[in-house]
């Protein structure tokens, strides 16, 4: 029992290590011009005063959900459990911009189809008549099909913009492992004639435009249970052996049970119809990955169990957190923050469905100074006499705000490791609505603030900005400290900071 105990406290220490410290630097870091520096991880950071990084949840479309179950062939009859027929549609490749047709186009799926949408402004969503696959007798349907294998359907597609006319469009089928699909206009897919990818039920596909290559995230079984396993290729045919990157740790077993225990407290929240405290388990049931701004983010998805269901799975839980990886190799993977969660369930009433669970579409999509993040939402996971409801939702985050350090009022700093640059202009993304903040530069060992870069010096930041420029009095810009070793500190007064960068 001792021996179990000590175990328990080195995994919780090593995970509370591993969720606060990322990659070690390079002994010189240097900025690259134009490129945003976002503070989910501690690589940048050489020092901190009075300020707390938070996870920045994106805000959900008060019109949710954007793409309901509305036609007879997106309905299906329920499990086992709830016989009842089901309106449970899934999401899990985020819609893609098509410049020739100058349309957002999604792929979802219910049951065992999947179904085709396009909208003009990502809201409204039309469901055309592709006359692909028959339905009770005829073929007046969005839904999509796989050559020779007519009840196939397709989790993932994505729009590869470096694919050839036959094979811009690209996809896995596959309730268990994952088969790569090619298409010409994304209505009617060829299977490939090469290995499967060994796969769960759960996997996610993405593409890695900075390394041209693919990126496929399969469910297997880890520590403590469900976990996430990569598999890299370069041409959508040839895909390395699933290897274990993301999973669980004992850190999360104890969050996990604090949030069923919070969840089961809540009123307001759905209720959990199992309660079994000996069987609280946290895993990781999928997580999409995608480069932004020079890192990968990753939104696994954290499957919190209160406990076993009469259906021989599980209750509990699913809502998607943050990762972030600087590893090329994308094996090496940091809990940002305090691991809060960055799409949560939502209360019930007011017509919301994402109740119970909430599952992330591969990526954010850029919609102007915003990134929107399409999701599935259900109404719970396990409620007998319930009927199952399922959705796909919205929610909108304004660019590069996923995470922040932030300060009261009494002001704190952030200051970064000693960096070089090329640039001559410095920018913060910030919110100072309610304060202000200020910019010093100090000496590469952070001991002295230079000679006419001090906070007195530096113009006050005040309001909401994306894109603020620092300025100095007596300064025309950064030039004079151009390739050399400087820290920024930045300090805060009621005031929260996204991202900063050197233009």
């Amino acid at each position: 029992m001792k021996q179990t105990r000590c175990l328990g406290f080195l995994l919780v220490m090593s995970g509370l290590i591993l969720g606060l410290k990322g990659a070690e630097p390079p002994g010189r870091v240097h900025l690259t011009t134009g490129q945003h520096q976002l503070f989910l991880d501690d690589y940048l950071v050489g020092s901190l005063y009075r300020v707390k990084r938070q996870v920045n949840p994106p805000v959900k479309y008060e019109g949710n959900p954007v793409v309901f179950a509305e036609k007879p062939w997106e309905r299906h009859p329920g499990p086992k459990w709830n016989p009842a027929e089901t309106e449970a549609l899934q999401i899990r490749s985020a819609p893609c911009w098509d410049p020739r047709e100058q349309v957002w186009k999604m792929w979802y799926y219910s049951a065992s189809r999947t179904l085709f949408a396009r909208s003009k402004d990502g809201i409204k969503w039309e469901k055309p008549s592709l006359g692909k696959r028959e339905f009770q007798g005829s073929k007046d349907n969005n839904m999509v099909l796989v050559k020779g294998d007519p009840e196939s359907f397709i989790q993932h597609v994505l729009l590869d913009p470096d694919g050839t006319p036959e094979r811009r469009y690209k996809g896995f089928i596959g309730g268990r492992n994952r088969h790569p699909v090619v298409s010409a206009d994304g209505y009617v897919f060829t299977k490939l004639d090469v290995p499967l990818i060994p796969s769960q039920d759960e996997s996610h596909l993405n593409y890695d435009e900075v390394k041209k290559r693919f990126i496929a995230t399969v469910k297997h079984r880890g520590p403590f249970g469900r976990s996430v396993f990569l598999s890299l290729s370069k041409d959508f045919e040839q895909w390395t052996e699933p290897e274990l990157i993301f999973h669980a740790d004992a850190y999360d077993q104890l969050l996990g049970e604090r949030r069923v225990k919070d969840h089961l407290a809540n009123p307001r929240l759905r209720l959990m119809t199992v309660n079994q405290p000996e069987h609280y388990n946290t895993e990781i049931y999928n997580m999409p990955v995608f480069p932004y701004e020079g890192i990968y983010i990753g939104l696994p998805n954290f499957f919190e169990s209160s406990g076993h269901s009469p259906n021989r799975n599980q209750e509990g839980v699913n809502s998607v957190k943050l990762s972030t990886s600087r590893d090329p190799s994308l094996k090496k993977w940091v809990k940002v923050g305090d691991r809060g969660s960055f799409i949560p369930v939502s209360e019930v009433g007011g017509g919301a469905i994402d109740t119970g669970q909430v599952l992330a579409a591969s990526r954010p999509q850029v919609h102007g100074d915003e990134l929107w993040f399409y999701y599935t939402g259900y109404n719970h996971r396990f409620q007998k006499d319930d009927p199952y409801q399922g959705a796909i939702h919205l929610a909108t985050l304004k660019r590069d705000r996923f995470a922040f350090f932030g300060s009261d009022k009494k002001g704190g700093f952030v200051e970064t490791r000693a960096v070089s640059f090329d640039g001559s202009r410095l920018f913060v993304n910030a919110d100072a609505s309610d304060g202000e903040l200020r910019v010093e530069v100090v000496n590469e060992r952070g001991r002295e603030v230079l000679e006419g870069w001090t906070r007195d010096r530096c113009l006050s930041i005040q309001g909401d900005h994306l894109s603020a420029e620092v300025k100095w009095t007596g300064q025309q810009d950064l030039s004079a400290l151009r390739g050399q070793r400087v820290r920024f500190r930045f300090r805060l007064y009621s005031a929260r900071l996204f991202s900063f960068w050197v233009q």
